[in-house]
């Protein structure tokens, strides 16, 4: 019987979090993922060498966690003071943001921990907690302290250490030496990231990717008025134009991975699946072999529309399964186009399933594309691909259930070869053509996501003058070369797609520190370069909508600020 080809691509990706000043992150989530996903995933994989997939692991990530291991600090990392120490302000921070893991799936499995969230009042608003002060005794905060850290670690490491379980067990009256010991395991678990895929990847169970360093949208890079091929129309700020920036984020990528994996990734993932002809050269250019995208962005490029029945199946799988070569401007690179509601189940619909029926429904839909393509002589290949931390938190015990049940079926199934990109093309080098690449994301095929907004054109605004500043420095000769690679180094970082993401997308109190952190890259581009930074840098452009709390201060002053005033 025919077989079919699976390449499932995990994309373990955070934003920039790091203040370049202090070296601190404004946000935990590169350490907390790394203690509960990053490595986990790929140790799961041990167990199943039949399973071979493809990870990208992105730069910034990368980066932010040999930061981490070299001293750098996180914001929640600020308030792991003696609980007898903390100030009200300090309080209030660990009130606000020590429930942020998911409350039914996480921490209602906790009973210490689910009755500190009851004691809390269940609240999210950063901004109606005051009340909650009162009620918390000294060895509530210590508790509260270590159950968060420790909610944070992957459930099957925790299972694994007898002095993890020994916590988890006793659940309550913890001492500082608990904090320290679970802090101690988080850094367990983020110093394995790159070992473990190293690891992988030299046994050539897994293919490691890269991404455009610090995770720009490159159609956006190239030419933000590109962003009008799918969205006629759409109010623009003036042109940003620095293919050249596109090119060196691209480069640089390139380097990182040759340090630490070694030799060159034979894939890309454009950030957000955003892709315009104009990338093709620029991959080619840098030597990879094959990127990838959305199922719509093959729709658009190829004029015909990928045909689900009422099940969500797709009818016209050739189209959709196999690569195609994409050529622009004399050079050309093999794309794959990932199955998006297979993607979305993962993503957003399995966490609703019991584990090992999500995992039984997948395999039958991958049975029922075999054989829906069983007519053809052809070797098919389904592309699965997403954020590889975001969904597990919303599973039944995380992600190792699900997982394990998933990865079980498909090594004793004989009719599907999970592989990596590079082991399918190989074999099955593409054999159909796209001439015209269409321009968007995986976000309604489209770049709205990161630009078109009031506040997000303005973010482009401030953008455009301080990349323009300091091509205006190397022109006239007044920075050295040093410094003006150091205030382009800004510059990428502020190009990163995450702020723009958040602003205008996200409520003000998710979205301002990103905002300030953002012009705050660009103040050190401007003092990098020796110029003074414009006085607009220092204003805020979000403001909170009525009812919303302000920020009490900047937001990256440290932890104290990241709490709220209360509504007038």
């Amino acid at each position: 019987m025919k077989t079919l080809d699976v390449a499932f691509v995990w994309n373990q990706h955070q934003p920039f979090y790091r203040d370049t000043d202090g070296g601190d992150l404004i946000m935990p989530w590169v350490r907390l993922h790394g203690s509960k996903d990053y490595t986990a995933m790929a140790e799961i994989l041990k167990d199943f060498p039949r399973v071979h997939q493809t990870f990208n692991l992105t730069p910034s990530l990368l980066e932010q966690i040999e930061s981490y291991l070299a001293g750098s600090e996180d914001y929640y990392m600020k308030v792991l003071k003696p609980a007898g120490e903390l100030t009200r302000a300090e309080k209030l921070f660990l009130l606000a943001h020590y429930f942020d893991i998911q409350w039914e799936r996480v921490i209602g499995r906790h009973p210490r921990y689910r009755a500190l969230l009851d004691l809390q009042g269940r609240v999210r608003e950063p901004g109606q907690l005051a009340a909650a002060l009162s009620r918390f005794s000294t060895a509530d905060y210590r508790d509260l302290q270590v159950w968060f850290n420790l909610a944070w670690i992957d459930p099957e490491a925790r299972a694994a250490d007898p002095a993890l379980q020994a916590l988890e067990k006793r659940g309550s009256g913890f001492s500082e030496a608990d904090l320290t010991l679970v802090m101690e395991r988080q850094y367990d678990q983020l110093s394995r990231v790159v070992p473990v895929h190293r690891q992988l990847y030299e046994k050539g169970q897994i293919e490691l990717i890269t991404t455009p360093y610090y995770h720009p949208i490159l159609p956006l890079l190239i030419d933000s008025h590109s962003a009008l091929r799918a969205s006629p129309g759409l109010p623009l700020p003036p042109r940003f134009s620095f293919p050249e920036d596109a090119g060196r984020q691209v480069s640089m990528a390139g380097e990182q991975f040759a340090r630490l994996f070694g030799g060159r990734p034979r894939g890309i993932w454009p950030p957000e699946q955003a892709v315009s002809p104009e990338l093709i050269p620029l991959f080619a250019d840098g030597d990879y072999r094959w990127t990838i995208s959305d199922e719509q962005i093959l729709a658009h490029s190829l004029g015909e529309e990928i045909i689900r029945d009422a099940y969500g199946h797709v009818l016209n799988g050739d189209l959709l399964y196999r690569p195609y070569r994409a050529v622009h401007a004399g050079a050309e690179i093999i794309m794959l186009f990932r199955d998006h509601h297979l993607s979305d189940r993962i993503g957003f619909e399995y966490q609703h399933f019991r584990p090992e029926d999500a995992a039984a429904d997948l395999v039958h839909r991958l049975h029922k594309i075999r054989e829906n393509l069983a007519w053809s002589p052809e070797q098919h290949l389904v592309t699965i691909s997403l954020d590889g931390e975001n969904a597990w938190e919303w599973y039944a015990g995380d992600k190792g259930p699900f997982l394990r049940s998933l990865y079980r079926r498909l090594s004793e199934d004989p009719l599907l070869n999970c592989v990596t990109v590079s082991e399918h093309l190989a074999a099955h080098p593409p054999r159909r053509c796209i001439e015209h690449l269409f321009t968007g994301s995986w976000v309604d095929h489209s770049v709205t996501r990161w630009i078109g907004t009031v506040h997000k054109n303005a973010l482009w605004e401030l953008l455009l003058e301080a990349r323009e500043a300091v091509e205006r420095c190397r022109e006239k000769g007044t920075s050295s070369e040093e410094e003006l690679e150091r205030a382009l180094r800004h510059i990428y970082i502020a190009e990163g797609s995450d702020y723009t993401w958040w602003v205008d997308s996200m409520p003000y109190y998710l979205a301002a520190p990103f905002e300030a952190l953002f012009r705050k890259h660009l103040a050190n581009a401007y003092r990098a370069a020796g110029l003074a930074p414009p006085q607009k840098l220092q204003q805020p452009i979000l403001k909170p909508e009525p009812g919303e709390a302000p920020f009490l201060a900047d937001p990256l002053s440290g932890p104290i600020s990241m709490v709220q005033n209360r509504p007038r």
